[in-house]
């Protein structure tokens, strides 16, 4: 994994991949609130700057991202996808990405599908066949 920034479009955040990794493998292995410790770290680096709608959108998806996983419903999405299908995860991380890169959604919605975007593309390296994970 490279240490490159995360950015996107004319609104930018520079995030760290490992502090976003951190939090969803957290997330994954319920340590829930190890995620929101991470989530804060991010929350104090992006406050340091004028924070924007695209950084609000961003926040508010990985916020949901915990909260989903959290509540542990058979309502959520991420509580019913199967994260060994390559194949669903890739579909989600396509239209996500479409929609995080859409001039016609207003920035916070683009921070919030970059989130959504982000962790979809962690899920599918941690799918990928031959890759080990921690027992």
């Amino acid at each position: 994994m490279s240490s490159k920034k995360i950015e996107r479009d004319e609104n930018k955040i520079s995030v760290s991949p490992l502090l976003l990794n951190r939090i969803f493998q957290s997330v994954l292995e319920r340590k829930f609130t190890e995620a929101e410790r991470n989530l804060e770290k991010i929350r104090a680096k992006i406050e340091k700057k004028d924070i924007g709608e695209f950084e609000r959108g961003f926040m508010r998806g990985l916020t949901g991202i915990i909260l989903m996983h959290r509540s542990n419903s058979p309502d959520t999405f991420l509580n019913n996808l199967n994260p060994k299908n390559t194949k669903v995860l890739k579909k989600y991380y396509e239209e996500f990405s479409k929609n995080a890169e859409n001039k016609l959604h207003a920035p916070y919605d683009r921070g919030y599908f970059s989130a959504l975007t982000e962790y979809m593309r962690f899920m599918v390296k941690r799918a990928k066949p031959g890759r080990k994970t921690k027992k």
